[in-house]
């Protein structure tokens, strides 16, 4: 321990003697400039290749890093690395309309690469009356490893690439148009989960990869006064995560005989979809706008799963194999569309009505066999228990939505807005469970037979207010009922409201936003008497800044923003062999505010400074005495003080010096407590034309 304190010690020396150096090496620089005075340079001439104008921008920097404290909840919150980084680069080659060669214009983008946890490139390529294509690839890391949540058994280390390519052929021709274009995306990386087996439960080391590809094709133009698109994809998709425990296992419940000594599973899935969207749009005497569209989709998916487990049960009988195989096959079709109808009665008074509807039907069945082989402690042989089973599930869903909406400007100051939505929603479930190794009887198989039908309203109101040339106010609200796919149980009753205030006088502009929300779950228990069962959340969230832009050289931002969330839901909690009905609460008090200042004293110096800070007090010193009832939440506290300058050392070249630092406070794990510092440095080198114009 001695010696890696010291390493650290080192290592933290080593950076601040390589950053302290390159911040002298680059001030020599930049006085070295200075002292040849700031004589007015002459006019840049524009640069030229091929006949194209060239405009580039490159940024490269590198990032030094220091973290005392906790590395995996430092990489779960930012996962900034040390090392080389790319800022925003650019290069845009030009030429005038249709005069290029094989384009007209191209504009090559990337920033992020390197230290940086996510990066992107993107391609943008033209030529006029002919072509147009654009093509961006991102990269994105995901780190998560955090001791209070899941026991620090739910962890993940992955990478996700994307990217998406777009061709338009003839992209001026207002009469057609054709597009293709192709998406890509790959997620994989390693991590932990926990699975449930024998009345316990088990980490889990988990291997994730799965990708898809998707491909689409259509047109889109003018014909007879409309405008119309029609745009045909298809989609591949497969997933080979797998799971695995390769040494003995003792489950996190030491009271339990349970224990595992081998686990693997692999499910491994393949699937196609594809989708056909039209859509068509036409303004009637620039009174009447027509819109509409349909989406027709069609999914299949195939899975099969094997999954081995060797150990110890909860009744401490040894586990020579217990194997699991599955294979299922699901189909999911769905139908979507809306139309969409404005009128403009005169200038002050508008009509829209809005219909929309979604209709799916999901069918799947299943295939399962297990077989069970065991012995007692003493070695001796149980009896082999073998399962066979099949399932099958039909799942329609209808769901209709209808928005009417009126707009009034009664005059330069005032406008209103008010409209109701209706939805009314229908499910059936139809299907069976039958067990093949069970006697047929009343219960097997069980036929699924299930309907229900659910309807919402929610009123819907606003304005827009100008009391004065330099103030205007905004609000909006919506109250009512809606619909959860997922739940049968009652509707959502909510009350959601926002409104924003913003002043403009001379130099300064402030802004003021208040957002409530009320969200009710109503529910009750099927025990006799029923009790209630409900969820309830209240959340407020009020911001203000203030922006003050005294001259051309300097200003100034400050900002505050306070969230306060209640969450409440009845659990039902086993206690000494009985079953408690208690509650869930949930705090969030968090007050975040913000300082930034930018300083540009001279033509070749400018500085930046900003202080962030963001606490959250959370549940306070609120505790329950009772087992059955629970308070949570997440109190915390972040500082984030962040300078940056950049000097214009020549016409073509700035040096961008920075420091950005992070002190991260965990009230109720302080070991995961943290102090990141990352000071950084950078070049951005201008080229082209326009490189002065800055």
């Amino acid at each position: 321990m001695f010696d890696s304190k010291l390493q650290k010690r080192g290592n933290r020396r080593s950076n601040l003697i390589l950053f302290v150096g390159s911040l002298a090496a680059m001030l020599f620089a930049v006085i070295s400039v200075a002292a040849q005075g700031t004589a007015t340079a002459p006019a840049e001439t524009p640069v030229t290749w091929g006949g194209y104008n060239v405009t580039s921008t490159t940024e490269v920097g590198w990032r030094w890093r220091t973290v005392d404290g906790s590395l995996n909840k430092y990489r779960s919150d930012l996962n900034y690395k040390q090392g080389l980084r790319s800022f925003d680069t650019n290069l845009l080659l030009e030429s005038d309309s249709g005069k290029g060669k094989y384009f007209d214009s191209l504009l090559i983008s990337n920033s992020g690469w390197g230290s940086d946890p996510q990066g992107f490139t993107r391609l943008n390529v033209e030529k006029t009356g002919i072509y147009k294509f654009n093509g961006t690839v991102r990269r994105v890391t995901y780190f998560n490893n955090l001791t209070n949540f899941a026991l620090n058994e739910h962890t993940s280390n992955t990478k996700n690439t994307m990217g998406d390519f777009d061709l338009t052929i003839l992209p001026q021709d207002e009469k057609i148009r054709f597009n293709i274009g192709a998406s890509f995306d790959n997620y994989s990386g390693p991590g932990f989960t926990t699975i449930r087996a024998y009345s316990d439960e088990f980490p889990v080391a988990n291997t994730t990869k799965n990708r898809s590809n998707d491909f689409r094709i259509g047109a889109e133009g003018k014909l007879f006064g409309f405008n119309w698109g029609i745009n045909q994809g298809f989609r591949l998709f497969k997933d080979r995560s797998s799971y695995s425990i390769t040494a003995l296992n003792p489950g996190n419940n030491p009271a339990n005989t349970a224990a595992l000594t081998m686990f693997s599973r692999s499910f491994p899935t393949d699937g196609t979809g594809y989708f056909t969207a039209l859509n068509a749009q036409r303004t009637f005497a620039k009174k009447l706008d027509f819109s509409a569209r349909f989406i027709y989709s069609d999914t299949r998916s195939l899975m099969s799963m094997t999954e081995l487990t060797t150990g110890r049960d909860n009744s401490n009988n040894q586990v020579d194999l217990d194997r699991f195989d599955i294979s299922a096959l699901s189909k999911r079709i769905q139908k979507r569309g809306d139309v969409g109808l404005t009128y403009n009665v005169n200038n002050k008074f508008r009509i829209s009505n809005t219909f929309n509807f979604d209709d799916f039907d999901v069918n799947g069945g299943e295939s399962l066999e297990e077989a069970l082989y065991r012995r007692n402690n003493a070695g001796n042989p149980l009896a082999n228990s073998f399962v066979r089973s099949r399932a099958y599930r039909v799942n329609s869903y209808t769901r209709y939505v209808n928005t009417l909406e009126g707009d009034y400007q009664f005059n330069d100051a005032v406008s209103a807005h008010i409209g109701y939505r209706y939805t009314h929603r229908k499910i059936n479930v139809t299907g069976y469970d039958n067990t093949l190794t069970s006697p047929v009887s009343a219960t097997n198989p069980v036929l699924i037979t299930e309907a229900e039908k659910n309807s919402t309203n929610t009123l819907i109101a606003g304005m827009k207010i100008k009391p004065f040339k330099y103030w205007v106010v905004f609000w909006d609200v919506e109250h009512g009922s809606a619909d959860n796919v997922f739940s049968r149980l009652e509707n959502y009753k909510f009350t959601n409201f926002r409104a924003r205030s913003r002043v403009k006088i001379k130099q300064f502009a402030l802004n003021a936003s208040v957002i409530t929300k009320d969200n009710t779950n109503p529910s009750e228990t099927e025990t006799v008497p029923p009790l209630g069962f409900g969820t309830k959340i209240q959340q407020r969230t009020f911001a203000s800044s203030i922006d003050y832009d005294p001259m051309s050289m300097l200003s100034i931002n400050v900002g505050y923003t306070y969230r306060h969330i209640t969450a409440d839901t009845a659990v039902m909690v086993p206690i000494t062999g009985q079953i408690a009905l208690g509650y869930s609460k949930y705090y969030v008090r968090d007050s975040y505010a913000n300082f930034d200042i930018a300083f540009k004293p001279h033509q070749r110096v400018s500085f930046f400074g900003s202080y962030r800070i963001d606490i959250d007090k959370g549940q306070g010193n609120s505790f329950s005495p009772f087992p059955q009832n629970l308070i949570t939440s997440y109190p915390m506290q972040m500082v984030s003080p962040e300078f940056r300058a950049a000097f214009r050392i020549t016409r073509n070249i700035d040096w961008n010096v920075g420091y950005h630092y992070y002190n991260f406070h965990d009230s109720q794990t302080p070991g995961q407590n943290y102090k990141a510092h990352l000071p950084y440095t950078s070049l951005r080198i201008y080229f082209g034309g326009r490189a002065a114009d800055r």
